[in-house]
């Protein structure tokens, strides 16, 4: 029989076999009572002439639409996030395995933010969403605990109980951090962050402080700088701490596009990364590799993330009870070149920079 695959109907496969068009649909829908004869015919000829059952059909049947659903933040002038990038990326690709879909939507505020869930679970448009750049009071979470919609987070909320979530031990990593350049010789360690209404960037705050008072390290307010996430950020918040009378000799970052921004400013003002400053990342993007010189970061593998936090919805959506859906991870440390002992005194190190920076008539004319 010669038709395109897809123009095939049911009924065409109940006259190739010489069968009720119901027993073809009883077989196609696994139930039993059907010979295994008549069960092969039918499935041998589904398979020789293309039949392909209606998506539509199938999914008002099971009251699923085989779409997922994100929605990304993207308001305040952040600009693109490569993680989330790398992220969704592997969400399609898993979701793609599977013959899913997923609907990404942009939302600039809050409000917006709360609209847009309401109007996509209103029309029916996805099954279940993937709600990531947690919050520590996280009304996206809120609102779809209290509708009783499926999600998954990636990322946990100040409280992480009664949802599935996926996320990385941010204090133990950033301990680990800490600790790791100390162990490089460096006592002076920076913390570049994000905006701490983000769970994520106080996790990873906290487990700096941590890895300071494990250490018996002071901990020193100045030693902090709290930025846009990307590598504007970067560049501000390295100058803000490399511009101290007693610098950092180290930068620890939250993420990897503020690790590159203060890789930045460091060639910007012919300080050597590695040497003059050690700089370390968090992502473990690929772009890091590249970087001139390439970056330390610690990895967390954002497309295995999206393809994981993915199925875990899956789950979620055929009746997986979401609090036995919680995963913690634990990232690991890819060390290239922009890491290692110091090679200035925290004074010397301001001398340098205050000397290039004086020789600059209007250094912040770029990066800034």
């Amino acid at each position: 029989m010669s038709r395109l695959r897809g123009s095939v109907t049911i009924d065409d496969v109940a006259r190739h076999v010489g069968v009720a068009k119901g027993t073809v649909s009883r077989v196609l829908n696994n139930y039993t009572d059907i010979s295994e004869e008549t069960r092969k015919r039918i499935l041998k000829a589904v398979k020789d002439l293309g039949y392909q059952p209606s998506a539509t059909a199938r999914n008002l049947k099971r009251g699923r639409q085989d779409t997922l659903g994100i929605i990304i933040p993207v308001g305040q002038g952040n600009g693109a996030d490569p993680f989330l990038a790398e992220f969704i990326d592997g969400i399609a690709r898993a979701l793609d395995e599977l013959g899913l879909d997923l609907l990404v939507t942009t939302t600039h505020s809050r409000d917006h933010m709360i609209e847009s869930l309401k109007r996509l679970i209103a029309r029916r448009k996805v099954d279940g969403f993937i709600v990531t750049r947690t919050e520590v009071q996280d009304p996206r979470v809120a609102y779809l605990k209290e509708q009783n919609f499926p999600f998954v987070a990636h990322g946990r909320t100040g409280d992480p109980s009664n949802y599935a979530w996926f996320d990385i031990d941010n204090e133990a990593t950033f301990a680990d951090g800490v600790r790791h350049l100390y162990s490089l010789g460096h006592e002076r360690i920076g913390y570049v962050g994000g905006p701490l209404e983000l769970n994520f960037a106080l996790q990873r705050q906290e487990g700096y402080r941590q890895g300071l008072e494990s250490l018996g390290l002071p901990h020193d307010q100045s030693l902090e700088s709290l930025q846009a996430l990307n590598e504007k950020g970067g560049f501000a918040g390295a100058k803000a701490l490399l511009s101290l009378e007693r610098p950092p000799t180290a930068l620890l970052c939250a993420t990897d596009a503020l690790a590159i921004g203060a890789v930045q400013f460091c060639r910007k003002f012919g300080l050597a990364t590695g040497s003059d400053v050690t700089v370390i990342g968090y992502d473990g993007l690929p772009v890091g590799e590249y970087l001139d010189p390439p970056l330390t970061t610690f990895s967390q593998s954002a497309q295995d993330a999206g393809g994981h936090v993915a199925r875990m919805l899956i789950d979620v959506l055929d009746g997986k009870d979401p609090t036995s859906l919680q995963a913690l991870a634990k990232a690991n440390l890819i060390r290239r070149a922009s890491d290692g002992p110091p090679t200035m005194t925290p004074e010397a190190l301001a001398d340098v920079l205050r000397n290039r920076l004086n020789q600059q008539p209007n250094p912040g004319s770029k990066g800034e």
